[in-house]
């Protein structure tokens, strides 16, 4: 049988990928938006703190929300059986939780990040240019 903390790290891989799936899929899907923060002056550096920002304060609000929901219907559901209505989770270990998912969540945007920022706004505006039925010169 496997042990509660094995898991636990199971579901957070899981999780991990899930977030590194959905920063590619998010900045292949805004790479026309990419190109044009490039064409108004944005750098390399800003376009994958971009990324970092966007995955920062996804996983901060389902962080937050997360352990405060949990704590919330932990409360609920004990009261239901009798049991002891405290969560079991400290407050520190709850905002450990938080601050090593943030922490996370950046480590995971490096690469959509680094992706962001080699956009190419020329290789970009060519390809709307040539849907849009436009000659290139």
């Amino acid at each position: 049988m496997a042990r509660p903390l094995s898991r636990a790290a199971g579901l957070a891989m899981g999780a991990v990928v899930a977030l590194a799936l959905i920063l590619v899929a998010s900045v292949r899907r805004w790479r026309r938006e990419l190109a044009l923060l490039k064409t108004f002056g944005f750098v390399r550096r800003q376009l994958a703190a971009a990324v970092a920002w966007q995955s920062s304060i996804a996983l901060l609000n389902g962080g937050v929300i997360g352990n405060v929901l949990g704590c919330v219907l932990w409360i609920l559901f004990s009261y239901e059986i009798d049991e002891v209505r405290a969560a079991s989770v400290p407050g520190l270990v709850n905002v450990l939780i938080v601050v090593g998912t943030l922490v996370l969540a950046n480590v995971v945007a490096t690469v959509p990040g680094r992706m962001a920022a080699g956009t190419s706004s020329a290789l970009v505006w060519r390809q709307e240019l040539g849907r849009a039925g436009v000659a290139a010169r």
